[in-house]
């Protein structure tokens, strides 16, 4: 179902506190036993609570999130990213959080750039933080580097009145969400496709799209741990990327055009 109604800039998300918005940090987990503990402790470090989806994981990723003090929400079977970052969303709407920080569980994003996106949640809470990897890091697959230059086309092509020069990071999963927001936006991607999905989507309803630079580690190829499957998951995103542009060309939806920023900002 399509929202045809814009977000108010300036709506609630959830109940803030008395300082501001509620944020946790959000860790969607499939297979991830050898690193999720550590990603959780030192997202700690920062205070947050943190909300891990294990996405029906089949080794000792679960017990080992909760051994490490994670509130950890299990999937019975492998759903996908998409959907595993809905349910996460909606299980930090019912414990009061009105953002969440989302980090991938494999030690790929650095922990120590929370307090980047914490600071631009406090600045402008109706925002979607996408964090920008640095482009020419190690060990960066090649096929990622591809995938995101055409992802990122697919995004401008979509939603270029509304972006307007701004240049976020399709495929890059450390972001900070406003729950209410993005809940509302009648996302049908269930993987990986889901999150540029999101981001379309939010820049037609009036979502601000802000960029944060981040740093990145990407081990070396024989310790890598990726469930991205090149064919089927890039079929998907070419396959939502179609529905997007027909609806662009055909259903007269009022999207109203919002300018971003034009580049990644400075971490804290």
């Amino acid at each position: 179902m399509v929202r045809n109604e814009p977000i108010t800039q300036g709506q609630e998300t959830q109940p803030a506190g008395p300082t501001g918005p509620r944020v946790c940090v959000l860790i969607p987990t499939y297979n991830n036993e050898n690193s999720i503990a550590e990603v959780i402790r030192q997202c700690q470090s920062y205070e947050l609570d943190v909300l891990v989806v294990n996405d029906g994981s089949t080794d000792q990723t679960g017990p080992r999130a909760r051994d490490a003090g994670a509130d950890v929400i299990d999937h019975v079977s492998n759903q996908g990213k998409g959907e595993a970052l809905l349910t996460g969303w909606q299980a930090a709407s019912e414990r009061g959080f009105s953002h969440v920080v989302a980090i991938d569980a494999d030690g790929q994003h650095l922990p120590s750039d929370i307090p980047g996106f914490l600071e631009q949640v406090q600045l402008e809470p109706d925002a979607i933080i996408v964090g920008v990897r640095p482009h020419g890091a190690p060990n960066v697959p090649r096929s990622a580097t591809i995938g995101r230059a055409i992802s990122d086309f697919m995004l401008w092509a979509a939603a270029a009145d509304e972006i307007q020069g701004a240049r976020p990071d399709t495929q890059c999963g450390y972001r900070a969400y406003p729950v209410n927001h993005v809940l509302a936006l009648g996302l049908s991607g269930r993987r990986y496709e889901m999150e540029m999905e999101v981001l379309v989507r939010a820049a037609w309803q009036g979502v601000p799209l802000r960029c944060l630079a981040i740093q990145v580690h990407y081990p070396a190829a024989e310790e890598r741990v990726s469930h991205f499957r090149a064919f089927k998951d890039n079929v998907r995103i070419v396959g939502i990327y179609t529905r997007l542009m027909l609806m662009r060309l055909f259903w007269p939806v009022f999207r109203p055009r919002t300018k971003l920023v034009s580049g990644p900002t400075k971490p804290a």
